[in-house]
């Protein structure tokens, strides 16, 4: 295959791969949603200060076995939380 090609078929590959993570994006907030309904019946604050430095942790020791860097996951980290407690609002 020339270099040409395979460039495409990489690039070909990000954009799938760049729609799957919007997709999981989608999924993800439409279960926080879920989860914030049951909270306001239950009348729990948005916030769990345990679950958020766990889902960290594991996040961070997952991330560290496929070579990423700390500071990369916990910026994707953050935002997603951000966004996820934005919802929860």
């Amino acid at each position: 295959m020339e270099n040409k090609e395979l460039l495409e078929n990489y690039r070909e590959q990000i954009n799938t791969l760049d729609k799957e993570l919007i997709y999981l994006f989608f999924r993800r907030f439409e279960i926080v949603k879920e989860i914030w309904k049951i909270k306001k019946d239950e009348w729990v604050k948005p916030l769990d200060n345990n679950r958020w430095n766990k889902l960290l942790e594991d996040n961070l020791e997952v991330s560290r076995e496929f070579g990423l860097e700390d500071d990369f996951i916990l910026d994707i980290w953050n935002r997603i939380h951000s966004q996820s407690l934005k919802i929860e609002e």
